[in-house]
């Protein structure tokens, strides 16, 4: 094998011949003469000086010596006084042995990226992209996908079409969120909440389980009270269709914070800030396990929950 081809072989398992390391390995090599002979750092070092002609520090040549050990191609007798070093051709052969599984890895996992992609691309239909980002622009049409939201108007604007108005009589809207979300009233989180519970005078059954912050009860009661305050009649007209329901979870559980309609797709929140900028809209038809989980945690939680309407219903009575 010529010295070029055995170069690019050594380049291609990652290991550069130039390089500071194989450099005092090198020198090493020179020092010892031969395989499983040892040395000393003081012999190494003259080799080292005689062969680049120039000096190193102490510190940087042991960090070489490290490095070498580390990778395996190098022995270390750390026994003697002063420490000794020496190399043994099995020791080299199972050092680049390692390297070759390593870039065997490394290579793999870019071969499956790149397969994936590959098959991303093959199988997009550019038509259906372009439709799709348009009405993403515009705001217009269905999300016949699942897809990640980003940008609160966005994240609004998705709850509005794809829930509130989609929503047919008969359907079930479910809501599970942190009580977070109501502090402050509409003014910062009632729009997409409104679009939904809005539904309800079209019977449409708006399932809602908050959680409540945790240890406070009753604050968690004061902060859904003050929120449909803010809303007052609206609310009152649609509560009395007895398609609304408010429920505060027994205890803060750290699960899903989504809406879904009924079990066909779910809008699965990726913050829990009160104008959440990204969610993600999942179809039954890509995720149906995770949907099912989803609505079976939010009917346990629900089941268990204290119900505040009276609660509700008393504030907005005070209220009038």
């Amino acid at each position: 094998m010529s010295k070029e081809k055995a170069r690019r072989n050594l380049h291609q398992l990652g290991v550069d011949v130039d390089s500071s390391q194989m450099m005092v390995m090198k020198a090493l090599m020179a020092a010892a003469g031969g395989p499983s002979k040892f040395v000393t750092y003081k012999e190494i070092a003259a080799h080292l000086e005689k062969n680049e002609k120039k000096k190193y520090t102490k510190a940087y040549i042991y960090r070489r010596l490290s490095d070498l050990e580390d990778e395996g191609f190098i022995v270390v007798d750390s026994i003697q006084h002063p420490k000794q070093f020496s190399i043994s051709e099995a020791g080299i052969v199972k050092a680049l042995e390692k390297k070759r599984n390593e870039m065997l890895s490394e290579t793999e996992i870019k071969r499956n990226e790149v397969t994936t992609k590959q098959k991303l691309l093959t199988t997009t239909n550019p038509e259906s992209v372009a439709m799709t980002l348009y009405n993403q622009l515009v705001g217009l049409d269905k999300i016949e996908g699942s897809v990640v939201i980003e940008g609160v108007e966005n994240v609004r604007s998705t709850i509005i079409r794809e829930f509130g108005e989609a929503a047919k009589p008969g359907d079930e809207i479910r809501i599970i969120a942190p009580t977070s979300v109501i502090d402050g009233g509409q003014r910062k989180s009632g729009m997409a909440e409104m679009s939904l519970m809005a539904r309800a005078k079209d019977g449409v059954k708006i399932i809602s389980v908050l959680m409540p912050v945790e240890g406070k009860q009753s604050l968690t009661t004061d902060l859904i009270s003050n929120y449909v305050q803010h809303i007052g009649d609206v609310f009152t007209k649609l509560a009395s269709t007895g398609n609304i329901s408010f429920r505060i979870a027994k205890k803060y559980y750290q699960t899903y914070r989504m809406v879904s309609l009924n079990s066909d797709k779910m809008l699965l929140y990726l913050t829990h800030a009160a104008e959440s900028d990204m969610a993600a809209l999942i179809q039954r038809k890509d995720n149906p396990g995770l949907i099912d989980d989803a609505i079976k945690t939010f009917d346990t939680i629900y089941d268990e929950a204290a119900d505040v309407m009276t609660t509700v219903n008393q504030a907005l009575s005070k209220n009038q």
